[in-house]
């Protein structure tokens, strides 16, 4: 059965068009998608984050076992801080993103929805005997985002990923759409939450405004410009979500020799051009040099062979003329 939101209801009797996401269904407008990315700009949006899901992390070994399963340093967590970080295999190779959230009892991992089973059965295969128990968690992710969203919520400044509980609602920082942001992680019993936040003249917006904002930010999604083929720093999340200096972990080896000694061999980069698709050819004379991950009617992301990377490279998609940029997100967002 196709996953459903505890806040369906809330969000569907305001006319959403609905669509699916791999199995997970998804509001994709409610009629005006350009409305809907304005308010997320300039006002305040409010997202139902229907494909981002929660793994519950337990156990007293809880925090020793992810740090070394994952790319950043999950042991210097306070409760009340969170960080992005990429669970990787023996190659380096993703198998998950996440944003690690540590409260007193727990670790909350926020991360795709589809990848919650996969995460579970591969950080299994590491656990001896160790004190940790994995579980997906079974509540829900909103996003409310625009100049408005601090104020609605009343929270006092977060460092990004740092979260405040309130009601049992964990209430997240997240700038990753360029614009001031939080992510709310809602308990099942709370599925009033959307209603009472659209009764303060927030907008619902939909997966498709959601996008607008993301592919012009050139942050990655996962099953769009990430996937289990990827080092993470191909997919740009280098700057958030690897330590360096955080010591040993599963996959640390190949990335550390990645870093030191060359550099990844494409990397996600974001294109000015008009109408592109995911799965367009990018090419430089002939030669294919990148793919097309995700598109708005006039940016794109995609993943470019490293030698062509470079901010100002031109190139061609199907005859159009198109110019590489650096991803915004990576030079204009403090995180």
């Amino acid at each position: 059965m196709p996953y459903k939101s505890p806040f369906e209801p809330a969000l569907l009797r305001r006319g959403a068009v609905m669509g699916a996401l791999g199995d997970v269904s998804v509001a994709l407008h409610y009629g005006e998608p350009v409305r809907e990315a304005g308010a997320l700009r300039s006002g305040a949006g409010l997202v139902d984050l229907s494909w981002r899901g929660v793994l519950e992390v337990t156990g007293r070994d809880r925090a020793r076992f992810l740090h070394g399963m994952c790319t950043n340093d999950i042991k210097k967590l306070q409760p009340g801080q969170g960080c992005m970080a990429a669970i990787v295999n023996r190659q380096g190779k993703m198998v998950a993103e996440m944003i690690a959230h540590a409260a007193e009892n727990a670790i909350f991992l926020e991360m795709e929805r589809s990848n919650l089973v996969a995460s579970i059965d591969h950080l299994s295969k590491f656990l001896v005997a160790d004190d940790v128990t994995l579980r997906v968690s079974d509540t829900a992710v909103l996003g409310l985002f625009g100049p408005r969203a601090q104020t609605l919520l009343a929270v006092k400044d977060l460092p990004d990923f740092h979260f405040t509980v309130r009601d049992g609602v964990a209430i997240s920082r997240n700038r990753t759409l360029g614009v001031e942001g939080y992510h709310l992680i809602v308990p099942a019993g709370k599925a009033d939450e959307a209603d009472r936040i659209l009764g303060h003249g927030v907008v619902p917006a939909g997966f498709e405004a959601h996008e607008a904002l993301r592919i012009e930010c050139g942050f990655p999604r996962w099953g769009a410009d990430m996937d289990a083929t990827l080092l993470p720093m191909e997919a740009g999340l280098e700057p958030l979500a690897i330590s360096y200096s955080k010591g040993c972990y599963i996959g640390q080896e190949v990335i550390q020799r990645v870093k030191t000694y060359s550099e990844p061999p494409r990397t996600l980069a974001q294109l000015e051009v008009a109408d592109a698709s995911p799965g367009d050819k990018v090419t430089s004379g002939t030669e294919e040099i990148g793919v097309v991950t995700s598109a708005t009617s006039a940016l794109a992301l995609a993943l470019i062979r490293k030698e062509f990377k470079a901010p100002g490279t031109e190139a061609t998609i199907a005859g159009k003329p198109v110019r590489v940029r650096a991803l915004p997100w990576q030079s204009r967002l403090v995180l």
